[in-house]
């Protein structure tokens, strides 16, 4: 998942029924950001109820706008926005057929409006915008066309309003990169959305926060389909609802949800700065959930005090993802207390789900970037549903991590593997967690390897010290000839040390260490 950067950054879904104007956009840069069933009841919508009109809000009706679902009202909403610093939408359909002039260089695309510091946008239940057919993709911007632009602004809110971008009627055309965004925001600085929704995005996000801002707060919003979602919209192969690289970043009792399985990536929420959070929220089918990792991009060193509990992340093809390819450490991750059933994707054939994973560089060009110290997964109930999995939980370049207390239920395949890295694996520990298994592929329930196959050029070993595995309780279900808790394989050259593997309740499993190197294991026993 990515977001659109032209010096940096991306730009806001627009709409219209004719060809918009504005400026050249930007050359060069990269695309924006976008991105990773059961019978279950599908999650609730979100909270949210529409704000009343703040004190001297002015009706956007004031300046011409009619809520017809026919006329263009694009330009009066524009003239309310540049004159009232609040303003009110009243029930209706807000048509938006043009965009606004001049075109704002800090991105190469079109956007229908330019907020401003201290703007307030409230609205009433059942005022929704509506991009026009086929004005996403007519304008000439580089990356098309959006809605709101916040450059540089402050102290904005936005509230109660739904935005419809049009899904079927703004397909991407081949060859074009779309963002197709609800509200982008380049180096904002304490703004919210409360009781918000977007829909039906043909592009790569709904909001973005980039190059710098900080106070991005997103509460009691819905975000429903989007890009890879969107029927008929083959040319989009990726999508993420929210995107920050932003700091102080607050996701809470949001909603993102697909009529349908996206049929490529399909990301829910990007956390790409420091002291961000996503609690209390639910996100359906999507692959992954929340991604955690410095964009590579932004040039961030280090992403520190990341939160992500409560949630609700179901029928996700992947839980919440390390990005392999960003720039900078990470440090002191919670997650905790969320509820991950996960489900194949059919996009996906053949690839396993995991709840929580670390990438390794696709090209083995491991950097510096990717090394996390202080992580916790606690409390989590991970149900496997039937999928397989290679690894509900894998890791590899962290120094510091404590898995516990997760309940694991239905799991088939692995449940927790862990690698090592060019900067070695340190002080993990897998514990007090509850298994239910099912033996699949003779995988084992547990695997420590350390070798030096994933760089470019392959090393011979890395190295691991300070791993413990305890106090587990596992039960195998259905049959358990050949299974084996803990699988140990890495060369001689690796200098592994203070290894343990003790005290596991192991229901139904036949062995309880095994591979090349499971008399090493033995000594902590």
């Amino acid at each position: 998942m990515r977001a659109a950067v032209a010096v940096v950054v991306a730009v806001l879904a627009g709409t219209g029924l004719f060809v918009l104007t504005g400026g050249p956009g930007e050359e060069g840069g990269q695309p924006p950001p976008s991105a990773a069933t059961s019978s279950a009841p599908p999650p609730v919508g979100a909270r949210g109820t529409a704000a009343p009109p703040p004190p001297g809000a002015v009706d956007v009706r004031t300046f011409g706008a009619t809520g017809d679902g026919v006329t263009d009202d694009a330009p009066a909403l524009r003239r309310a926005l540049a004159e009232a610093t609040a303003v009110h939408v009243p029930a209706g359909t807000y048509l938006l057929g043009s965009y606004a002039t001049p075109r704002d260089d800090v991105i190469g695309a079109d956007f229908v409006f330019h907020l401003r510091d201290g703007q307030r946008v409230t609205a009433d239940p059942g005022a929704v915008l509506v991009m026009a057919d086929g004005v996403i993709a007519a304008s000439s911007a580089e990356w098309g066309g959006n809605v709101f632009l916040g450059d540089s602004v402050s102290d904005v809110r936005i509230s109660g309003l739904t935005v419809d971008l049009n899904g079927s009627g703004n397909l991407v055309p081949a060859g074009r990169t779309i963002t197709g965004y609800g509200l982008y925001l380049y180096r904002a600085q304490d703004v919210g959305l409360d009781g918000v929704t977007m829909r039906d995005t043909p592009g790569q996000n709904y909001v973005v926060a980039q190059d710098g801002g900080s106070r991005i707060t997103v509460r009691d919003s819905t975000f429903l389909n989007g890009g890879t979602s969107i029927p008929g919209n083959r040319h989009q192969d990726d999508f993420s609802a929210l995107y920050f690289t932003a700091s102080d970043v607050t996701v809470e009792r949001i909603v993102v949800d697909h009529d349908q399985q996206p049929v490529g990536f399909s990301g829910g929420v990007e956390l790409h700065g420091a002291r961000q959070s996503v609690t209390d929220s639910v996100v359906h089918d999507s692959w992954p959930a929340v991604y955690i990792g410095p964009d590579v991009a932004s040039d961030l060193r280090l992403q520190d005090d990341v939160t992500v509990s409560g949630n609700r992340f179901l029928d996700c093809g992947r839980g919440v993802v390390f990005n392999a390819l960003g720039t900078g450490a990470i440090a002191d991750v919670e997650i905790a207390d969320n509820e991950f059933r996960m489900a194949a994707f059919a996009a996906f054939e053949g690839e396993p789900t995991r709840a929580v994973d670390q990438d390794m560089p696709p090209d083995g060009n491991w950097t510096y970037h990717h090394l996390i110290t202080g992580l916790t997964v606690r409390g989590n109930t991970v149900t496997g549903d039937g999928a397989w999995s290679d690894a509900v939980v894998r890791l590899s370049q962290v120094h510091g991590a404590t898995i516990t207390g997760n309940r694991l239920d239905d799991v088939v395949g692995s449940a927790f593997v862990l690698y090592s890295s060019p900067w070695d694996t340190t002080d993990v520990v897998f514990a007090g967690n509850a298994v239910t298994w099912r033996l699949s592929r003779g995988a084992p329930l547990m695997a420590l390897s350390f070798d030096g196959s994933s760089t470019t050029p392959a090393r011979e070993a890395f190295d691991a010290r300070a791993i413990t595995l305890a106090d587990n309780d596992v039960r195998v279900t259905g049959d358990g000839d050949g299974s084996c808790a803990v699988y140990a394989e890495w060369p001689a050259a690796a200098e592994v040390q203070d290894v343990e593997v003790r005290d596991n309740e192991l229901e139904g499993v036949d062995e309880e260490r095994c591979g090349p190197q499971a008399d090493e294991l033995a000594a902590g026993s």
